[in-house]
């Protein structure tokens, strides 16, 4: 065997055992946007479900409100949850920093109360 075929063998052998680094489509909202937009969400949801906003036409436009902040697309946010749906570690990740951002605001609002 050549020197040449050891080189190519040994390159290949070395190349197909490096880690594949997972990077998100270019058309995925980021982790951080995911975080920032659920986090939204789940207000508006509590909201709704505690009654304080009045109607069904409300609650839907606080929805597209959040979409519009946030500088994106029910579409896109669709497509993002759906590509974190099968990456169950990055979606792990982004509802641990979900709830610990829901848990930092909840002790703003009420920094007497045990937890």
């Amino acid at each position: 065997m050549s020197r040449f075929a050891i080189y190519l063998a040994l390159s290949v052998i070395l190349l197909s055992s490096c880690e594949e680094k997972k990077t998100t489509p270019p058309n995925v909202l980021g982790e951080d946007e995911m975080v920032n937009i659920m986090m939204d969400m789940h207000l508006v949801e509590t909201a709704y479900n505690l009654k304080l906003t009045e109607n069904d036409s409300a609650y839907q436009s606080q929805f597209a409100a959040i979409f519009v902040s946030h500088n994106t697309t029910k579409a896109a946010y669709d497509s993002s949850l759906y590509y974190y749906a099968t990456q169950t570690d990055r979606m792990d990740k982004i509802y641990d920093q979900m709830l610990e951002k829901l848990y930092e605001l909840e002790t703003e609002v009420n920094p007497g109360e045990k937890h």
